[in-house]
């Protein structure tokens, strides 16, 4: 037998099921799906170019060390494909017992990948690699190649390690004998072990919180930083290294001019988005990258706006009773002030200075958040930013090409409705994300093997109303320098201190002023 939902379209209490035979097994999967607005791509793919070697998901520089160790072992050892599965997997469970045993837990670096899932199994002390072995319920990850997953690509960005034929090998750079050395026990406890033998002094020395400098810090700085010996030679570099190097550079430099800023990204962005630092300062000026990372930060604070509006009429349709568009208009309508689109924007902080600079608006909205308000305004001036935008950095702003609900988009928008009030636009908003997320969920539909349709939305329009299965993430998308800058602090280029911003070793390499 088999259930399926009936008055999907009534209250969340009046919901009910219905049962029947299993040849009545709904052929629909409605399922959440990521990015229902499809806003954030050119951000995404900007990100992409501009940070290689570094993505959302890798958090710890050792675990970069960890894959060019594996890499050079299962070529000097001939692996295949699952010999190095095995030995991946077996070796991230070695690294979160170390981590479970020798780290502590309210340390700002937290604790290694998997350490949760280890204490949810509890396999045996000597025994851990069970759950490296086993699959489903029982494995410390659902993933076939585990964490390597999320590390996959960056490492061969980096050079340190890839995929050949299935199978783990070094990438460009060939691992240095002393982290094959620093690995060796915990790669041979991996190989032939049921699990690791603890405490010991060799495997302590792998975990993340080591306040002594470990032999695999120094070879992996260089490989961020693009150097050899201390020196940069580009010609000796790909075009991924150099430009990583350089958005290093940039962050370093911004770190340097913005010691009291709150955040990484807050630091960043007072060094390459506003103010005249772009312009004047030497290292940042005489960076081409740095004007591409202007336009991917003031493009990143729509691609928010978006998903914060996004999220609010989510929510709404999921509290609401009987959630039509017309009660969507009237939902945002009764969010925003009255007035024309002109008058609202008359009351928004300047986006250029009297020097042409941009100026933190975004910022003193966000300080200031009044919800819907609010994103209403972030959208309205990322399309006045086309106006005093220029060169690579307008480029970057724009994207590649025009899509829907881009800053073009909205600038159309904004000179349609100028003298019309602001609730009007705020329903035609409304109107157009509702036409997105469709188009959207239409572009992913999927046909499975079982003749089921997956549908990846978790909005859903029936007769004029629409339901939700569940609550959108409101959250912005990363831009991936809080990684960036955290992997330099734990291989030694950067500090988070105000007195120290870069090290003595972070000057040389990056080639950043005292």
């Amino acid at each position: 037998m088999t259930t399926a939902p009936i008055d999907a379209t009534g209250p969340a209490a009046s919901r009910s099921l219905v049962e029947g035979p299993d040849w009545c097994e709904p052929g629909l999967l409605a399922r959440a799906g990521r990015y229902p607005l499809a806003v954030e791509a050119p951000v995404m793919a900007a990100v992409d170019m501009l940070v290689p070697g570094v993505s959302t998901v890798t958090r710890y520089a050792r675990y970069y060390s960890l894959y060019w160790a594996l890499s050079a072992h299962a070529e000097d050892a001939g692996l295949d494909r699952d010999a190095c599965r095995r030995l991946i997997r077996r070796a991230e469970v070695g690294m979160a017992r170390i981590s479970q045993a020798y780290d502590e837990s309210d340390h700002s670096l937290g604790l290694a990948h998997g350490v949760e899932a280890l204490a949810r199994l509890g396999p045996d002390a000597g025994a851990e690699f069970s759950v490296a072995d086993a699959t489903g319920s029982r494995s410390y990850s659902p993933r076939a190649w585990g964490f390597w997953s999320q590390y996959n690509g960056p490492s061969g960005a980096l050079g340190t390690a890839t995929m050949d034929g299935g199978a783990l090998r070094p990438g460009r750079h060939p691992c240095p004998p002393q982290i094959t050395e620093m690995y060796a026990p915990l790669i041979a406890a991996a190989e032939r072990g049921a699990g690791l033998s603890l405490p010991s002094a060799a495997l302590g020395r792998l975990s993340l919180q080591q306040d002594e400098d470990t032999p695999d810090l120094e070879p992996l700085g260089s490989v961020f930083s693009a150097t050899v010996d201390g020196r940069h030679d580009p010609e000796a570099w790909t075009g991924d290294d150099r430009t990583r190097r350089a958005t290093l550079r940039i962050l370093a430099r911004s770190w340097q001019l913005n010691p009291d800023a709150d955040t990484w990204l807050a630091a960043f962005a007072a060094g390459v988005a506003y103010g005249s630092a772009a312009r004047e300062d030497p290292l940042l000026a005489g960076e081409e990258r740095t004007a591409a990372w202007r336009g991917v930060v003031l493009r990143h604070h729509s691609v928010g706006a978006w998903r914060h509006l996004w999220a609010a009429l989510v929510n709404e349709v999921r509290d609401a009773e009987n959630a039509s568009r017309g009660h969507l208009h009237d939902w945002i309508a009764g969010q925003l002030p009255g007035g024309n689109v002109a008058d609202f924007e008359a009351g928004l902080p300047p986006v250029v200075d009297g020097q042409g600079d941009p100026m933190p608006a975004e910022e003193a909205l966000l300080g200031d958040d009044a919800g819907v308000v609010t994103d209403v305004a972030l959208l309205l001036l990322g399309a006045r930013r086309l106006d005093s935008l220029t060169g690579l950095t307008l480029r970057t702003f724009k994207g590649r090409r025009p899509t829907y609900l881009d800053p073009t988009w909205v600038a159309q928008l904004r000179r349609e409705f100028a003298q019309r009030p602001i609730a009007e636009l705020g329903r035609r908003l409304v109107d157009d994300m509702l036409a997105q997320s469709r188009r959207v969920a239409l572009r992913k539909v999927a046909f499975n093997p079982d003749g089921t349709i997956s549908l990846f939305s978790r909005l859903h329009e029936r007769n004029g109303v629409y339901f939700a299965d569940s609550s959108e993430g409101s959250g912005n998308i990363g831009l991936r320098v809080h990684q960036l800058a955290e992997i330099a602090v734990q291989v030694g280029l950067l500090t988070p201190e105000r007195e120290e911003p870069v090290t003595p070793w972070g000057r040389q390499l990056l080639e950043v002023p005292a």
